[in-house]
């Protein structure tokens, strides 16, 4: 019997507890987290309503709500363009704000997206090419992860998110409800 319980202890150590006592795979390290500052900056307008523009989000809409949204390329934004456009105009009467900035893609084809995908309230950026490596560090942004995007509110990031997919989509939408205007 002692030999039994010897035999079991040892297989459950060497099996059962490097399962057990795995962790969970880490989601990427991208973006701000809870509770970090976010801080200036001036992305090109694409599309939207501030197409043609380097207006700072942070600037212009201050301690408002916004869903700040960085996708690593066209491929990426595409999955993201419709959802968040939606989220955009849900709220068009309210504080919160939405912008998309794809990390690379050329703008005729980011015209291509907004036309494709009706944008219009969206906000559609891209970095600014002579100030692109220090926005993506002020913003912890990883350009190899597909997405990453922040809700922040009075410059400080309540929630974000990293490598969302087509099924995630709803938690934005959730996260966002609160902020939808009173009638």
């Amino acid at each position: 019997m002692v030999r039994f319980l010897m035999v079991s202890t040892a297989l459950w150590v060497a099996f059962g507890s490097s399962q057990a006592l795995a962790a969970p795979p880490a989601r990427p390290a991208s973006g701000l987290s809870k509770g970090d500052e976010v801080s200036a900056w001036e992305p090109v307008h694409v599309a939207g309503p501030y197409a043609g523009t380097k207006t700072c989000p942070v600037c212009t809409f201050l301690e408002a709500p916004l869903l700040l949204a960085f996708a690593k390329d066209l491929t990426a934004a595409e999955v993201l363009a419709k959802p968040l456009e939606a989220i955009a105009d849900a709220h068009a009467a309210g504080k919160l704000r939405v912008v998309l900035v794809v990390l690379d893609a050329p703008d005729d084809k980011l015209r291509k997206l907004a036309d494709d995908n009706k944008i219009r309230r969206l906000m559609l950026c891209r970095p600014d090419a002579e100030r692109r490596a220090k926005q993506l560090a002020a913003y912890k942004i990883d350009a190899s992860v597909t997405n990453t995007v922040m809700l922040y509110e009075g410059y400080i990031v309540k929630q974000s998110w990293v490598a969302l997919d087509a099924s995630d989509l709803l938690k934005l939408r959730v996260a966002t409800d609160p902020f939808m205007p009173k009638r």
